[in-house]
């Protein structure tokens, strides 16, 4: 059972040719939701099953949020003039205080249609690596509009 499993994984596997930002060898990741309506999934390395992240459609946050695409990257992705890659940014849970954010600046950016994704560094764009999504102090959310 965990073998058909682990096989299920791979063929659902979404390979990073060069890795995420400052993990070069972590290359394998599945998109794990929990159902294709909810705006947060998590994206599970199939090398390291240790390693997951939350993640979301960074659209869902700033509805004029956008991701140039380098003609490089665009060959990379294997993406043709009229493909429109799936954009995810990556949530992060904190404690001190409690509040989610999310990194508008490394896009995480997926042709879903070849399983090959790259993450970005939008280098001069106007926005955060820790954009507050949610205060838990009952704040209010620093959402764009209501995903809920």
């Amino acid at each position: 059972m965990e073998q058909q499993r682990v096989e299920l994984l791979q063929s659902e596997a979404i390979f990073f040719p060069e890795g995420l930002v400052g993990c070069a060898d972590w290359r394998s990741f599945v998109l794990v939701g929990i159902s294709e309506d909810e705006p947060v999934r998590l994206m599970q390395s199939t090398d390291e099953p240790e390693i997951s992240f939350l993640v979301t459609d960074p659209r869902l946050l700033d509805p004029a949020y956008t991701c140039p695409l380098s003609p490089a990257d665009r060959a990379l992705l294997h993406l043709t003039a009229d493909d429109e890659p799936m954009l995810l940014c990556t949530l992060t849970l904190r404690r001190e205080p409690a509040s989610i954010t999310a990194n508008l600046v490394g896009p995480i950016v997926i042709n879903l249609r070849e399983r090959i994704g790259k993450q970005l560094v939008l280098a001069d764009a106007p926005y955060s690596a820790r954009h507050l999504v949610l205060l838990s102090d009952g704040g209010e959310p620093a959402l764009a509009h209501n995903v809920g």
